[in-house]
C-alpha cells in the first residue's frame, strides 16, 4: 500500500515536471507569437539631415569652389564616354558635363538634368542644359546626406524592398551566412552539428550555427548576451517568425537590419545604406565583388572594414567568392576575375564628413520647435557646406599637430590640447562649418558652442566700435582712427579695490592713435576708451550683437574678462563684416515633411531677420583698423603663414595665456578659432601663436587669392596721410598711407615735417 502511494507521488511529480517542461515553452511560444513582429519600411523612417546645396554660377573660380571634389563627395562617377545616367560626369579641356540627380528642395522639385559647365581661364563662363544647349542661370548641386536619427540612434535607414535587391547580393549573403536558409524552419540542426564538430576539433569557437532567422531575432528582440538560455530563446523566436512570415519577408527584414559598422558618428544598417556609404552607389548597381565584400563584413563589420584593413577585408571577401563557386553560383572564369578585383570604396566613405558636432547642434535646435511632431519622415535642410567642413576638420587637425610638434609642452596625454572652429556667412547667418573639438569619438563636448571662456582682447574692437557709433550719433563726440589716446600708468578703484591695467609687454608708449592702440592691442588705451564711452554702452552693444551670457559691467570687460562661446563671439564679428547688421547664427534652412514623391510641406523655415545694431560708418571704421591688425598689428604673422587677400581680424589672449583666439573676416566669410586646455592650464602662447595658424590653415583654402574689399559706406571719406605727422600727406612726404574718416573728422592741414617744394606751395596757394 505504501509502495503504491510512493509510486503515485513519483508519477505525479514527473507529470508536474513534464507539464512545466512542456507548458513553459508553450506559453513562451504563444507569447512570442502574439508579440513578435517584423519591422517594415515605415518603421524605419528617420529624421534626415542634409547639407546646404552648393550653387554653381557663372564667374565662380573652378578650383576655388572645388567642383570636382564636391562631385566626388556626392558620389558622382567620372566616366570617359557619353553620360547615360544621373550621378555621372566627365571632364574635358573646356569644362564639365554633369548628369545631375533629381532632388526635392524646400521650394521646388528639380528633375534630373544633363548640364554643360563651360570653363575659361579657370572660371565658370556658361551653364547650359544638354542636349538643347539652353542657357541656365545658377544651378544647385544636390545637398549631401549627412546622417539621420532613428529613435535615439544616429543612423540612416534606407529600407530596400527585396524585389529590388540583386540576386547576386542575396546569393553572396546566403553562401556565407546561411546556405540552407530555404530548407530549414528557423533552426538548422545540420548547421548546429557541423559547428559543434568544428569547434570541438579546433578546441575553440570557430563557427556558429545560427541561421539568418536566428540572427534576425537576436538583432531585433534580444541583447548580445551569449548564454545557453539566450540561445534557446533566440531559437524559439526564430521558429515563431518562420511560422508567422514567409521566407521572403524574413530575408527582406534581415537585409535591412544588418549592421555594417560606422561611417563617422553614423551607424550603417541595411544593404541599401551600406551600398551608398561604402561604394557610393545604389544596391542595384553593386558588382559581384562588391556584393561579396558586403556579405563578408556581416560577421565582423569592424574586423572586416575595408576602410581600416583592406587586406583582411579582401581575404574574407575571397572566401565568400569561393563559397559562391562551390555552390555553383559562379563559374571558374567569373571566380578568377572577381578574385583579381581590388577592394575599392567610395570617396565619401573614406572622408566620413558627417560633421558630428554640427549635427548635434542642429538637433538641439530642432528639438524644441518640433518636439510635438513625430520624429519620422522629416528632412532637415541645414546650412553646412560639406566641402568646407572637411577642410575645416583637416585644417584643425594639421595645425594643432604642428603646434604640438613645435611646442612639446602642449602634448599632454591625460588632457589633450583642444581647439574649435566656426565659419559663418555674415550676410545670412548661415553656419558653413563647425568643428567642436579634436576628436568626436573621444569627446562629444562641443567647444564651439558649449564652452564658455574668457575672450581677452577680442572685446577691444567693440569698445572702439561703441566710440565710433557715439560720434555718428553726436558729431561733437566724434573720434577718428587718428584720435590720440594716452598710454601711461593709471589706477582705477572699484569696490575699494585698486586696479592698474598693464600692456602685454609691460611697456607704456605715451600718446598713441586709436589705430595704433587697436592694431597693437594695447590694454591701457582700451580701458581709458571704455571709461570715456561708458561701459554700459559697450555692454548694451555686445548684447545686441548676440552675446547671451552675463557680461561684467566694469572696465575689465574691455580686456575680455567675461565668458563667451566661440559661436557667439564669431557672430558678433559677423555684424562688423555685414556693415553693422547682426544676423543670429543658424544651422537650419528649413525642416520639411515629405508628402509625396515630388512634394513636401515646410514645417519650419529658418531665415533670421537682420537687425541693425550699429551704423555702417562705425562698423567700417572698426573694420578698417582691424585690416591693419592683420597687415602690421598683432596678426601680421598671418602673411608669413600663407594668407593672401583682404582680411580684417583680431587676436585674443587671456590672462596667464589660458585661452588663445583669432577671429578674422571678409565681406562674405567670418571664421573664429579657439585653442586651449579644458582644465584651464596655460598654453604659454598668444592668440597669434596658437589660434592664428589654425585659422590660416583653413581660410587660405577657401578664400580667393584676391578677395573683395569691404565697401565704403556713405559719409566715410579716405585721405592720404603722412604716417609721421598724421596730417594730410604732401608731395614731399617720403611715404603716405590711406586712412578713413567719418566725414568732417578728417585732417585739413598738410604735413609740415617735410619742406614743401615750390610746386607744392603754389598748389596750396591755388587751393586757398
Amino acid at each position: 500500500m505504501a509502495r503504491t502511494r510512493r509510486r503515485r507521488r513519483k508519477w505525479k511529480f514527473l507529470g508536474a515536471v513534464l507539464l512545466v517542461a512542456l507548458g513553459v515553452p508553450a506559453l513562451y511560444g504563444l507569447y512570442l507569437h502574439l508579440t513578435l513582429a517584423l519591422p517594415t519600411g515605415q518603421d524605419h523612417e528617420s529624421v534626415r539631415l542634409y547639407s546646404a546645396p552648393f550653387l554653381l554660377e557663372p564667374g565662380a573660380d573652378i578650383e576655388q569652389v572645388r567642383l570636382e571634389a564636391r562631385l566626388l563627395h556626392l558620389d558622382y562617377r567620372r566616366i570617359a564616354g557619353k553620360l547615360s545616367a544621373p550621378g555621372e560626369y566627365r571632364r574635358d579641356a573646356n569644362g564639365f558635363e554633369v548628369y545631375l540627380r533629381e532632388f526635392l528642395y524646400p521650394d521646388h522639385w528639380r528633375k534630373a538634368d544633363m548640364v554643360r559647365i563651360t570653363v575659361e581661364d579657370g572660371k565658370i563662363r556658361r551653364l547650359v542644359r544638354l542636349p538643347d544647349q539652353t542657357d541656365l542661370g545658377p544651378i544647385p548641386l544636390e545637398p549631401q546626406l549627412l546622417g539621420g536619427i532613428v529613435a535615439a540612434s544616429r543612423q540612416v535607414r534606407d529600407w530596400t524592398p527585396i524585389s529590388t535587391i540583386p540576386p547576386r547580393l542575396i546569393d553572396a549573403i546566403l553562401a556565407i551566412e546561411d546556405r540552407r536558409f530555404y530548407d530549414h524552419h528557423g533552426v538548422d540542426p545540420l548547421a548546429v552539428l557541423r559547428a559543434l564538430w568544428l569547434n570541438l576539433r579546433a578546441s575553440a569557437v570557430v563557427q556558429g550555427g545560427s541561421t539568418i532567422t536566428q540572427q534576425l531575432a537576436k538583432n531585433l528582440y534580444y541583447t548580445p548576451e551569449r548564454t545557453m538560455l539566450r540561445k534557446i530563446e533566440e531559437a524559439m523566436a526564430a521558429l515563431v517568425l518562420e511560422q508567422k512570415y514567409t521566407k521572403s519577408q524574413i530575408l527582406e527584414s534581415y537585409l535591412n537590419e544588418i549592421y555594417f559598422g560606422q561611417a563617422g558618428s553614423v551607424a550603417v544598417y541595411g544593404v541599401g545604406d551600406a551600398a551608398r556609404r561604402y561604394f557610393g552607389k545604389s544596391v542595384q548597381e553593386l558588382t559581384l565583388p562588391e556584393c561579396a565584400l558586403l556579405a563578408a563584413m556581416i560577421k565582423g563589420p569592424n574586423t572586416y572594414d575595408p576602410l581600416r584593413d583592406p587586406g583582411r577585408a579582401k581575404k574574407r571577401r575571397d572566401l565568400v567568392l569561393a563559397r559562391l563557386h562551390d555552390d555553383g553560383k559562379l563559374n571558374d572564369v567569373g571566380l578568377a576575375t572577381a578574385l583579381k578585383t581590388p577592394v575599392r570604396t567610395a570617396q565619401s566613405a573614406v572622408a566620413g564628413a558627417d560633421a558630428p558636432f554640427f549635427m548635434d547642434f542642429v538637433l538641439s535646435q530642432f528639438e524644441e520647435p518640433l518636439q510635438a511632431r513625430p520624429r519620422h519622415g522629416l528632412r532637415i535642410m541645414t546650412t553646412l557646406d560639406p566641402e568646407w567642413q572637411r577642410l575645416a576638420e583637416e585644417a584643425l587637425k594639421v595645425a594643432i599637430a604642428r603646434l604640438e610638434t613645435r611646442y612639446p609642452t602642449l602634448r599632454r596625454p591625460s588632457e589633450p590640447l583642444q581647439a574649435a572652429l566656426v565659419a559663418l556667412d555674415p550676410r545670412t547667418g548661415a553656419i558653413l562649418a563647425m568643428v567642436g573639438g579634436r576628436d568626436y569619438r573621444v569627446g562629444q563636448f562641443n567647444h564651439a558652442v558649449q564652452a564658455r571662456r574668457q575672450a581677452g582682447s577680442l572685446f577691444k574692437p567693440f569698445v572702439y566700435l561703441a566710440a565710433f557709433e557715439r560720434g555718428v550719433l553726436d558729431p561733437a563726440e566724434a573720434i577718428s582712427p587718428l584720435t590720440r589716446l594716452t598710454d601711461e600708468p593709471i589706477t582705477f578703484t572699484s569696490g575699494g579695490t585698486k586696479w592698474e591695467p598693464q600692456n602685454y609687454d609691460k611697456k607704456f608708449r605715451g600718446e598713441v592713435t586709436v589705430r595704433a592702440a587697436l592694431e597693437q592691442s594695447l590694454n591701457v588705451p582700451a580701458v581709458r576708451m571704455a571709461q570715456t564711452v561708458g561701459i554700459g554702452r559697450v555692454v548694451h552693444l555686445l548684447q545686441n550683437m548676440g552675446l547671451q551670457g552675463p557680461l561684467d559691467e566694469n572696465l575689465g570687460l574691455a580686456l575680455g574678462t567675461s565668458d563667451v562661446s566661440l559661436l557667439e563671439m564669431t557672430g558678433a564679428y559677423a555684424a562688423l563684416a555685414n556693415a553693422g547688421m547682426f544676423i543670429a547664427p543658424t544651422p537650419l534652412r528649413a525642416v520639411l515633411e515629405q508628402t509625396g514623391d515630388k512634394t513636401s510641406d515646410v514645417i519650419l523655415a529658418q531665415a533670421p531677420e537682420p537687425m541693425p545694431v550699429v551704423s555702417p560708418q562705425a562698423a567700417y571704421l572698426t573694420t578698417a583698423i582691424l585690416k591693419g591688425a592683420v597687415e602690421r598689428g598683432t596678426a601680421a604673422s598671418a602673411r608669413s603663414l600663407g594668407l593672401t587677400g583682404i582680411v580684417a581680424g583680431k587676436t585674443g589672449t587671456t590672462d596667464e595665456h589660458r585661452d588663445a583666439w583669432f577671429i578674422g573676416y571678409t565681406p562674405s566669410l567670418v571664421v573664429g578659432v579657439w585653442v586651449g586646455f579644458d582644465d584651464g592650464m596655460s598654453l604659454r602662447l598668444t592668440g597669434a601663436q596658437a589660434a592664428l595658424p589654425v585659422w590660416v590653415e583653413f581660410v587660405k583654402q577657401v578664400l580667393p587669392a584676391a578677395g573683395t574689399d569691404f565697401p565704403i559706406p556713405a559719409a566715410v571719406v579716405s585721405r592720404a596721410i603722412d604716417p609721421e605727422s598724421n596730417l594730410l600727406a604732401s608731395d614731399n612726404c617720403p611715404a603716405s598711407r590711406e586712412e578713413v574718416f567719418l566725414e568732417g573728422t578728417e585732417p585739413t592741414q598738410y604735413c609740415d615735417l617735410h619742406a614743401p617744394s615750390w610746386l607744392e606751395r603754389f598748389k596750396r596757394l591755388l587751393q586757398s
